[in-house]
């Protein structure tokens, strides 16, 4: 994958929701390959597990 720049700005305030998605419509296509599309899968099916702070655990919604 090609490296990515962070704008100054972007560190100073956190874009809205929709900012961020229209910022996301607006970006080319980029192509990837099989094994980074199954990262990707997996990264986004992790973040959307449910998540539960137990004493000092985390207990994650399997």
């Amino acid at each position: 994958m090609a490296e990515k720049t962070v704008q100054k700005w972007q560190l100073q305030r956190p874009l809205s929701l929709t900012q961020r998605i229209a910022d996301l419509q607006a970006r080319k296509p980029e192509y990837i390959n099989h094994g980074q599309a199954l990262l990707l899968q997996r990264t986004a099916a992790a973040s959307l597990r449910e998540q539960v702070l137990a004493d000092d655990r985390i207990s994650l919604g399997d």
